[in-house]
C-alpha cells in the first residue's frame, strides 16, 4: 500500500515528522492592460504570484500567522485574504483597478526537514508525503520513485 496522502498523513501514521500547513489563494478578474508576465516568488517564497492570461494569482504570506496556518481544514480567513488583497494592490497592482473573482485555500505538509519523504515504512507499505508545498512540481518524480520501491 502507498501512502501519498500528504498532509493528511498523521491521520494514518500518527508519529510521522508532518505539520499541516494551508496556503491561501485568490485569482483577480481580467485586469486591463495587465503587465505582469510570469512566476514570481517574494519574501523567500512566501508569497507566489503569477499570470493567468490576463489575471492575476497571488498565494501564501502564511508567515503572517504561522500557527492559525498550521491546519488542515479547507477555509480562507478574512486576516490573509485581506493581507493578501493588500499585498496586491501596493506591490503588484499599484495605481491599477482589479476585482477579486475567487479566493481559496490547498494543504501543503511541512516538516523539520523540507525533503520530501519516500521510504518504506514496513514490509507492505510505502510512505510518499510532506512535499514541502512543492507537490505539483515534485509528483511525477516521486511517483517514479514509489514505483521502483514497490
Amino acid at each position: 500500500m502507498v501512502i501519498a496522502t500528504n498532509a493528511f498523513t498523521k491521520n494514518l501514521l500518527p508519529n510521522i515528522d508532518l505539520v499541516p500547513a494551508r496556503g491561501q489563494i485568490l485569482l483577480t478578474d481580467p485586469v486591463e492592460n495587465l503587465k505582469l508576465k510570469g512566476t514570481f516568488h517574494y519574501d523567500e517564497g512566501f508569497y507566489y504570484f503569477r499570470n493567468l492570461g490576463n489575471r492575476v494569482l497571488l498565494g501564501g504570506a502564511r508567515n503572517q500567522d504561522f500557527r492559525n496556518e498550521e491546519t488542515d481544514v479547507f477555509e480562507t480567513t478574512e486576516f490573509l485574504q485581506n493581507h493578501l488583497e493588500n499585498f496586491l494592490k501596493t506591490v503588484i497592482l499599484p495605481n491599477q483597478e482589479f476585482k477579486i473573482s475567487n479566493r481559496w485555500s490547498g494543504i501543503m505538509a511541512m516538516g523539520n526537514e523540507k525533503s520530501p519523504i519516500v521510504e518504506k515504512i514496513s514490509e507492505r507499505q510505502i510512505a510518499a508525503v510532506r512535499l514541502s508545498g512543492m507537490g505539483v512540481a515534485l509528483a511525477p518524480k516521486i511517483g517514479e520513485l514509489v514505483c521502483l520501491m514497490v
